[in-house]
């Protein structure tokens, strides 16, 4: 709040100043924008360059005009860079090279727009900028602007400033590829409504817009139809019509490269849409909600499918998907997790007409016949993990019940076997195959995983190493993980059932639990 009051005060104390232009300068402007037919409600000027927010024949118009050769033209007119249902923004040059519209929200949110002009005298493309000061001391900012790199993309940040606009916090959510908005971006030809994301100035909510994504499949697919597109975890989804009337559902994955990759499903059903009462973001596939993810650069699979309990009968009506795991419910970290290879995860595979409602008809159709999991006759033991085939071999670590591991080899009363993948925060040893339950095909492991601690991170981003010893860590915030097992004193070793990661953390790191 006090940042936002601070910046009006300022706004306030140019406008006195730059409003003051000669009256000769000010009469030929006068007489400029009477010639345009039009009506002014702004008029800010800096020097040789003024703009004016102004009504023609009931549309409202931005407008920019240049001192040239010894008098005033005007260089753009666009309709399409205001809100035409809103009231008029604020006005606001801070130089004769900078132009800014903001619209005042609440008292405590602002949505502004901004173009500079360039050494040739262009006025370049237009940004998005959103502040909500409604955090105590603290801004929160979206900012949403185009860049030529790449082709053109769009590129959309998230930042906390403090009171005094120091920048506490700042990322890129995503990066979009947006070749086409090069003709439309920048002021003389901006249309607003093909930025991705706009904002309800009644409501205050954003919203995508459809413009934006019918425009991207129309470069990205030019040989479809887009029946509809929205973003998800800043990626593009698309439900796409082939030419033979199939449809089709293709996710843009474009940051890894900065070049569109498309993956593209298997045929859907023919009354497949996209999105469906508050399931905006999901497939309506056969009465059934099924949300689509992306895995990897490369892959894109199910994250869950929702069917009405009374249908489903599964709690809650949620089956979840994760890398070899099913869970039903909402709960997470389910005590129950359904393990084995499964077919969702690809989606250029799935058989769309045969999903899964229950978890007793995922199993079905899982294998498992790779793996094992551990099952230590007294819940509260651990089960080690041993160099060697051999009970005084050294142990790399001790294991709860439920933990799963990738079956590599058998050998008389021993299983070698991995858990997780090296290097990345994985272990491969030795166990005593007594202590262990195999899978088999046409079926999948059932985890009972009630017997791990139940830990949390005590800090909002868990530091997550690749081996048991301080070094190198990947951050990860919000996450639900799994204790599988304890290494020596300090270190534990965590899975994330839903995303396949493996990793070790300091038991310091993590609220207490029984050892």
């Amino acid at each position: 709040m006090k940042m936002l009051s601070a910046v009006l005060m300022a706004f306030l104390m140019i406008t006195g100043c730059v409003i003051c232009f000669a009256d000769e300068a000010g009469s030929e402007i006068n007489t400029l924008m009477e010639a345009a037919g039009i009506h002014p409600a702004q008029v800010q000027s800096w020097g040789d360059t003024a703009a004016c927010l102004g009504e023609r024949d009931g549309t409202k118009h931005l407008l920019v005009m240049e001192n040239r050769d010894g008098g005033w033209q005007v260089v753009i007119d666009n309709s399409n860079a205001l809100i035409q249902d809103a009231d008029w923004p604020e006005l606001y040059l801070d130089s004769d090279n900078a132009v800014f519209w903001t619209y005042t929200l609440s008292d405590h949110e602002v949505l502004r727009y901004h173009s500079m002009r360039d050494a040739d005298g262009k006025w370049g493309a237009v940004d998005q900028y959103y502040a909500d000061s409604g955090f105590g001391d603290y801004t929160h900012i979206w900012a949403t602007w185009w860049d030529a790199a790449h082709g053109g993309e769009i590129i959309r940040s998230f930042s906390i400033e403090d009171e005094n606009g120091n920048e506490m916090d700042g990322r890129i959510l995503q990066y979009l590829p947006a070749g086409w908005l090069g003709e439309y971006i920048h002021l003389a030809e901006l249309d607003m409504t093909r930025f991705p994301t706009f904002i309800d100035l009644h409501s205050g909510t954003w919203f995508e817009t459809d413009r934006f994504f019918m425009d991207a499949a129309a470069v990205l697919m030019p040989d479809r139809i887009c029946i509809k597109g929205c973003m998800k975890d800043g990626v593009l989804h698309f439900l796409m019509q082939n030419p033979d009337g199939s449809r089709v559902y293709v996710i843009c994955e474009y940051e890894s490269q900065r070049t569109p990759n498309l993956i593209e499903s298997s045929p859907l059903p023919d009354e497949t849409v996209l999105g469906h009462e508050n399931f905006t973001d999901s497939l309506w596939i056969n009465d059934s909600c099924v949300s689509i993810q992306l895995l990897n650069q490369n892959a894109a699979g199910i994250e869950y499918i929702y069917r009405d309990e009374t249908v489903s009968g599964t709690a809650d009506g949620f089956l979840f998907f994760g890398d070899r795991t099913v869970w039903g419910g909402m709960e997470m970290p389910a005590q129950t997790l359904l393990y084995g290879d499964h077919p969702w995860d690809d989606i250029t595979q799935i058989d769309w007409n045969h999903l899964p409602h229950s978890l007793d008809e995922a199993a079905a159709q899982m294998d498992s016949s790779r793996y094992a999991v551990v099952v230590n006759p007294n819940p509260a033991d651990r089960l080690h993990l041993r160099e060697r085939n051999d009970k005084g071999s050294r142990s790399q670590g001790k294991y709860y019940t439920g933990t799963p591991v990738s079956v590599l080899r058998t050998n008389g009363d021993w299983t070698q076997a991995m858990i997780g993948r090296i290097p990345e925060g994985g272990r491969q040893g030795w166990m005593m195959k007594r202590y262990m339950t195999f899978g088999q095909a046409g079926c999948a492991l059932r985890l009972d995983t009630s017997a791990m601690l139940q830990l949390s991170s005590r800090d909002e981003i868990l530091k997550v190493y690749d081996e048991p010893q301080i070094g190198a860590y990947t951050c990860h915030r919000g996450d639900t993980f799994k204790v599988i097992g304890i290494i020596g004193s300090d270190w534990y070793h965590i899975w994330f059932p839903a995303t396949g990661a493996y990793g070790f953390v300091r038991q310091s790191d993590l609220t207490e639990g029984n050892g």
